[in-house]
């Protein structure tokens, strides 16, 4: 068999990468993981014994073109935090999209603008849905839309993938300019 090159393994970009879940699937499926960035120091030395070839930034609205290489697919599982069920809530229900830390999903829709990766693969709470009366739904799809990524969403249930308990979660997987 004659030599046919060195192979291309496509890149991955990671914002709050956590412990590397999409990073480790990825990586399981070929891939290779460029970048991470998590804001959690415990989390990124985890990172950084898992994927000692990445490089790890420490906040992702310090992070863009200018310090993050080009890949072909960013993920994120952007903060939940003010869209989730989950905890206290005032009578007037989460902030959703607006919140201060699940608001972070439009510093995801800028390093899109600035890197304009081929792919996009985002994973938040299936509360989502709901958030804002299905507003925050429909700002995420026509946010990316109006970024040039389409694709589709769904639904999937850890306890359906091997985890022991119902954790329903939306993923996002939409390419730029092309389904």
């Amino acid at each position: 068999m004659g030599d046919h090159g060195p192979t291309h393994k496509p890149t991955l970009g990671s914002l709050f990468a956590g412990i590397g879940g999409f990073d480790l699937g990825f990586e399981n499926a070929g891939w290779e993981t460029s970048w991470q960035v998590e804001i959690d120091p415990v989390n990124r030395a985890i990172l950084g014994e898992r994927f000692p070839r990445a490089q790890r930034f420490a906040d992702v609205r310090d992070c863009g073109r200018a310090n993050l290489p080009a890949v072909d697919c960013i993920t994120a599982g952007f903060p939940c935090t003010d869209i989730s069920n989950m905890g206290n809530q005032s009578q007037h229900g989460r902030p959703g999209l607006k919140g201060e830390r699940s608001g972070l999903f439009y510093e995801v829709v800028r390093i899109l603008q600035e890197m304009e990766p081929r792919w996009l693969v985002l994973e938040n709470v299936a509360a989502i849905l709901h958030s804002n009366h299905g507003e925050d739904l429909a700002a995420v799809v026509g946010t990316l839309s109006d970024c040039g990524y389409v694709g589709c969403w769904r639904v999937l249930d850890a306890q359906y993938f091997g985890v022991p308990q119902k954790r329903r979660r939306v993923f996002f997987v939409c390419g730029r300019r092309e389904f």
